[in-house]
C-alpha cells in the first residue's frame, strides 16, 4: 500500500494507492477540525511512510547555464543562484538536463523552489509530531516528465495542459523531454463561461512567452496536449482544429486512465489522480524535503534493513539446523551400514582364517612391506640409463678411449665397491671408513641412496706415449668432478702406475719388440640419487 498526500495550497488530500487501483481518497481543511483528523489520520496507520505530492502557485522554475564543475565548486555555484531567485525559501532544488559542448563545456540546470513555504508549515509539523516517515516532497510538474516521455511527440517542445483544481489551470513546457518551465494560472470559466477560449488564449500566451526568450522559434510548431473532462472534450476539439500554430492533442482524462490501466472509483473531472499515481510509483524521489523532515524516514529505513538482516540470520540459522539435521541423519545410516560391513568381513575373515596357511608375520607387518615395496618401487628403483647417457657424455670428449666393460648398481652408501657389499638393512659403516682412507682429497662417506659405477678401458692405436696417455686420464678426471654431475670421481687404475711406492719392471730387450703395446683405465664414479 503506497500513501500519497496531496496538496493544492488549500487542501490536503490523503490517497492510499495499492499497485493500479486507488483504494481511498480522504480529505483535510485547513481549519482546526482539519487538522485534527489529519493527525488522527497519521497515528492510525502506525508510522508507515508517504509522500507529499505540491501543486501550488507558488513554485517557480528557472533554466540557468553554469560551467561545468564538480563538487565544491558545482555546489557554489548553485548556492548563488538559489539566493538571487529563491532567497526566503528552504524548499529548493536543482536538476542537471544537459551538457552542451561548445568554446566551454556548460551545463544545463532547472532550478526551482517554493516562494511561499509557510502553505506547508501547519500539515507538516503534523506530519513531524505524529513521528511520520515522509519519504519526500515531490513537485507535480517534475512529476510528470515521465509522462510526456510516454507521449513520444515529433515536435521539440510540448506544452502539458491539466487542471487538478476548479480554480487553477497547469501549463507545464518540456523540450527534448525536460522540463523548462511550469506556470499555474488562474482560470474562473470551469463551470460557467468559455473554459476553450479562456486555456487557448493561456496557451498562446505560454507561446508568446517562450519565444521571447529564444526557448522556440517563431515559425516553430508547438505540440500541445491538454488533459480535460468529458464536459469540455468536444468544445476543446473544435476550438483546437482552427489553430495551425500548434498541434493539438486532446486527452479524455478518463479514457487515459483506462488505458494507462489505472483504477479509480468515480469518474474524474480533473488530471489528481493520473499525477498521484505516478508520484506512488517513485521509489525514492525527493524534490523539496529537508534532511530533518526526513529523519523518521530514514529511522523507518534501517528499521527495515535491521528486520531484513535478521530474517536473514534467522533463515541462515534455519538452513544450518537444517543441514546438520540431515547430515547428523545421514551420519546414523553410515554408521549402520559400516557396522553391516564390518561384520560381514568378520564373517569373511574368520571363515578364510580356518584354512589359513600358518604364518608368523601380522596383517599389520604385510601392510608395511606391501608400503615399503611401493615406496622403494616410487622412489628409489632406478636403471642405468641416465648414468650411462652421463658417462657417455664426458668419454666423448675423449675418442681414443674405448669403454670395454662396466658395471652399475645401486647402494646406501657412498664408498660400496660392488653390489655384494650392499646391506640394505646395516650397512657396514667399517668398510666405508677404510675406504676412504686411501685418497686424502675425496668425499667423506655419506649414507643415502647413490648409483655407481665403475668403468674399464683401454686407449685406441697406443703407440707408447705414456705421457700423452696419462695427460688425457688427469683431464678425464678434472672434467667429470668440474661436471658437478657425481658425487665422487676415482681413478682406479692408470697406464702406468707412477707412485713412488710401486716399481717398474718389464722387457726391454730385442725379444720384446714384436708385442702389442696397450694403455689400460679404470675409474669409479658415484651420483647421488634424487628423491
Amino acid at each position: 500500500m503506497k500513501r500519497v498526500l496531496y496538496f493544492t495550497g488549500y487542501r490536503m488530500v490523503a490517497q492510499e494507492w495499492s499497485g493500479h487501483k486507488l483504494v481511498s481518497s480522504v480529505y483535510f481543511e485547513p481549519d482546526d477540525q482539519g487538522l485534527d483528523l489529519f493527525s488522527a489520520y497519521l497515528r492510525s496507520f502506525r508510522n508507515e511512510p508517504v509522500r507529499l505530492l505540491v501543486d501550488l502557485i507558488e513554485e517557480e522554475f528557472r533554466q540557468i547555464r553554469i560551467p561545468l564543475l564538480r563538487g565544491s565548486d558545482r555546489q557554489a555555484i548553485l548556492n548563488r543562484n538559489f539566493i538571487k531567485y529563491f532567497r526566503t525559501s528552504e524548499y529548493k532544488h536543482s536538476v542537471s538536463q544537459v551538457v552542451e559542448k561548445g568554446a566551454r563545456k556548460e551545463e544545463k540546470v532547472l532550478i526551482m523552489g517554493l516562494t511561499n513555504q509557510y502553505l506547508l508549515e501547519p500539515w507538516l509539523n503534523i506530519v513531524e509530531e505524529t513521528r511520520t516517515p515522509l519519504s519526500g516532497i515531490l513537485s507535480l510538474p517534475l512529476v510528470s516528465e515521465d509522462y510526456v516521455k510516454e507521449l513520444k511527440a515529433e515536435q521539440r517542445a510540448v506544452i502539458l495542459v491539466s487542471q487538478q483544481v476548479p480554480s487553477n489551470l497547469r501549463q507545464s513546457v518540456f523540450v527534448d523531454g525536460k522540463l523548462i518551465l511550469s506556470r499555474l494560472v488562474p482560470i474562473a470559466s470551469f463551470y460557467q463561461g468559455d473554459y476553450a477560449s479562456d486555456v487557448l488564449r493561456d496557451i498562446e500566451s505560454t507561446q508568446r512567452y517562450l519565444i521571447s526568450q529564444r526557448i522556440v522559434e517563431r515559425s516553430e510548431t508547438v505540440a500541445v496536449h491538454i488533459l480535460t473532462n468529458k464536459r469540455h472534450f468536444d468544445k476543446l476539439q473544435a476550438r483546437s482544429e482552427a489553430e495551425s500554430y500548434f498541434d493539438f492533442t486532446i486527452h479524455e482524462i478518463n479514457e487515459l486512465l483506462e488505458r494507462q490501466k489505472i483504477v479509480v472509483p468515480d469518474e474524474q473531472d480533473f488530471s489528481s489522480s493520473l499525477y498521484c499515481y505516478l508520484a506512488s510509483k517513485k521509489l525514492a524521489t525527493n524534490h523539496y524535503a529537508q534532511p530533518k523532515e526526513r529523519r523518521y524516514y530514514q529511522h523507518h529505513r534501517a528499521g527495515l534493513a535491521l528486520r531484513a538482516a535478521a530474517i536473514a540470520l534467522v533463515a541462515v540459522g534455519f538452513g544450518m539446523a537444517v543441514t546438520s539435521g540431515v547430515k547428523g541423519f545421514l551420519y546414523r545410516a553410515t554408521i549402520a551400514e559400516t557396522s553391516l560391513i564390518e561384520q560381514k568381513y568378520k564373517a569373511k575373515y574368520n571363515q578364510l582364517s580356518e584354512n589359513r596357511i600358518d604364518s608368523t608375520t601380522s596383517t599389520t607387518a604385510m601392510q608395511h612391506i606391501v608400503e615399503t615395496v611401493d615406496t622403494i618401487r616410487t622412489n628409489y628403483l632406478h636403471d642405468p640409463e641416465e648414468m650411462l647417457a652421463l658417462i657417455s657424455q664426458d668419454i666423448s670428449i675423449f675418442p681414443d678411449i674405448r669403454v670395454k666393460k662396466l658395471e652399475w648398481f645401486v647402494a646406501n652408501v657412498s664408498t660400496a665397491t660392488s653390489a655384494e657389499d650392499v646391506e640394505w638393512g646395516k650397512p657396514n659403516t667399517r668398510r666405508k671408513r677404510n675406504a676412504g682412507r686411501g685418497d686424502p682429497n675425496a668425499p667423506k662417506p655419506k649414507k643415502g641412496y647413490f648409483e655407481i659405477a665403475s668403468v674399464d678401458g683401454e686407449f685406441l692405436n697406443f703407440d707408447g706415449n705414456y705421457r700423452f696417455v696419462l695427460s688425457a686420464v688427469d683431464d678425464l678426471e678434472k672434467a667429470m668432478i668440474e661436471s658437478g654431475k657425481y658425487f665422487s670421481v676415482e681413478i682406479t687404475k692408470r697406464p702406468l702406475d707412477i707412485e713412488s711406492d710401486n716399481r717398474l719392471s718389464g722387457n726391454v730387450g730385442a725379444g720384446s719388440g714384436g708385442q702389442r703395446q696397450s694403455a689400460e683405465i679404470s675409474f669409479r664414479v658415484v651420483r647421488e640419487v634424487a628423491l
